[in-house]
């Protein structure tokens, strides 16, 4: 029996929450066959309770082929039998509720797998009752209807000889888009949000969420965006979709890249918002995919603080820095050879006391960094696959793909959790579906537990603050310009009593000067030894401290 306030009785829990990213198939194997299961989600039950977290969600393990590992879904309620069985689910979501942690599911309603029994179906004929529940065009000259691209891509039409015409697929041609225009498919998935409700789900995280509408005239595009991302009319569709959501009160957090902050305040409007938050990927999408460069903490100062203020008094922000599709912080935002503790710790100071719900993907908290494969037969993931063929058919070299992939590619985030210093850093006696990373010797949450000074260490005590002072909740954010390109400086304010945040995101020295409005300075969190006296603050590399402040 769960000892949880319902979601009924506390229906903005999510707001004083700090969420935990579990990655399934990577966590932690428990029969033994190089894959993460829920079997073992339970088995470290104690571990994430240790982190002081309140909900967990889980990347999808629904019955699937696996072509782009789970998110294509062939059965909503059905479990991958690589993962366990259905009990083991309703197992795993009382085991949780018992601990007082909410359990969130990713689903994935943009698209489905071709193996789903609707789709089997849609593609036997024009007539079939399931044929409207996918996006279908005629040929066009003899060819594909458009100049629609997929993101993994090539083309995002894909022709089906029975009813001879073309399939849509955003994604790989495995993941059918579903029409959103037929009410059956809307219908269809309200089912399926309302037995996972009525089996003590607590919310879902929805995946391309910001997709579900298609530019109805299927015309060619000079900007892709334009035909499938956030296009006019969405929101009659997310409006009447929240619906579903709201009747099972459940939280929503949707997965919103490329919409603009403006709009996005409809999206998360605290009274008629479709979603209780959104993922959006403005500070994490400063390059294209696979391209390598340094982060300008100018642009991240600006993109972060854009998205505090676009949504205060409006919406709520959900805060990240990591998730299953990207590269790991430390190696992207951060230094991960000299100062990997330290900016893994100023980077999580930097983004998780800002106003919003704080996101940590498994590993983060340790300061696990990307992985240097040396060979593309050591990639799993079927972008970075794709990215590879088509860079050696342009002419590029082995060698510079893979600094690229190294940079950037999914997988980054997808190697083994690393528990300790056995092999497989203690994911798997078995060898893991995906190589473990070989710093997991010395990476580990066993040796981190024991460390005082660890990177485990300093997110439980930013997990604890967060939670217990409620001006880290209802404080109103403000940005300490520094006009640099090194230091992310803001407070967190409340009736003349906040928070001051100082971060150093660079490897040179920086220096910020503090206004003497701020009185009665309490250093009350920091990740180096170094004292300050004077207003003048000196900086060491990676450098973060959190000071708790009166002012006049």
């Amino acid at each position: 029996m769960s000892i949880l306030i319902s979601n009924q009785q506390n229906p903005t829990w999510w707001q004083n929450a700090v969420g935990y990213q579990i990655y399934p198939k990577s966590f932690f194997d428990s029969n033994h066959d190089g894959i993460g299961d829920i079997q073992g989600i339970i088995s470290k039950m104690p571990y994430i309770k240790s982190l002081g977290v309140n909900f967990v969600w889980l990347s999808p393990f629904f019955a699937s082929p696996n072509i782009d590992n789970g998110y294509d879904v062939s059965d909503y309620q059905a479990i991958d039998p690589q993962y366990g069985t259905l009990d083991d689910i309703f197992e795993m979501i009382d085991q949780f509720h018992q601990n007082n942690i909410r359990v969130v599911f990713d689903l994935v309603i943009n698209h489905t797998s071709d193996q789903h029994h609707w789709f089997k179906e849609a593609k036997k004929s024009v007539d079939n009752p399931y044929h409207d529940f996918y996006i279908w065009r005629k040929p066009v000259n003899g060819s594909v209807p458009n100049n629609w691209v997929s993101l993994f891509g090539g083309s995002a039409w894909e022709y089906n000889p029975a009813t001879k015409d073309y399939y849509y697929h955003l994604f790989a041609k495995q993941q059918p888009d579903l029409n959103w225009e037929n009410p059956k498919v809307h219908q269809a998935v309200a089912k399926i949000i309302d037995w996972w409700a009525e089996r003590g789900v607590d919310g879902f995280r929805l995946d391309a969420i910001s997709h579900l509408k298609k530019d109805q005239r299927f015309k060619d595009v000079t900007n892709q965006e334009d035909a499938m991302n956030n296009v006019s009319g969405i929101d009659q569709l997310l409006a009447n979709l929240s619906t579903d959501f709201k009747r099972n009160h459940l939280m929503t957090v949707g997965e919103a890249g490329g919409v603009p902050v403006e709009q996005a305040k409809r999206w998360v409007d605290s009274k008629k918002g479709y979603f209780d938050m959104i993922f959006q990927f403005d500070h994490v999408s400063f390059w294209e995919k696979f391209t390598v460069g340094k982060v300008d903490v100018a642009k991240l100062r600006v993109a972060l603080t854009r998205w505090q203020n676009g949504l205060d008094n409006n919406g709520w922000n959900a805060l990240f820095l990591e998730n299953h599709d990207l590269p790991r912080a430390v190696s992207y935002f951060g230094n991960d050879q000299k100062f990997r503790s330290q900016s893994a710790t100023a980077l999580a100071m930097m983004y998780f006391l800002m106003k919003g719900t704080p996101f940590i993907y498994q590993g983060q908290e340790l300061g696990m960094t990307n992985v240097d494969f040396n060979d593309i037969n050591q990639f799993r993931d079927l972008d970075s696959q794709r990215f590879y063929r088509e860079e050696l058919a342009k002419g590029a070299s082995p060698e510079e793909t893979l600094v690229k992939l190294r940079a950037k590619s999914r997988d980054n985030a997808r190697t083994p959790m690393q528990w300790n210093d056995q092999p497989n850093g203690g994911f798997s006696d078995h060898q893991p579906w995906i190589s473990s990373n070989p710093n997991a010797r010395y990476i580990n949450v066993a040796n981190e537990v024991e460390q005082t000074d660890s990177v485990l260490n300093f997110y439980r005590q930013l997990i604890h603050l967060r939670l217990k002072d409620p001006i880290l909740l209802n404080g109103q954010y403000q940005l300490i310009e520094t006009h640099d390109h090194q230091s992310f400086v803001y407070q967190r304010e409340e009736n003349h009593v906040g928070y001051l945040v100082i971060t150093n995101l660079s490897d040179q020295p920086a220096t910020v000067t503090i206004s003497d409005r701020y009185q009665n300075l309490q250093l009350v969190l920091t990740n180096t030894t170094e004292k300050q006296q004077s207003s003048t603050m000196a900086l060491k590399p990676w450098a973060a401290y959190l000071y708790k402040y009166e002012r006049n």
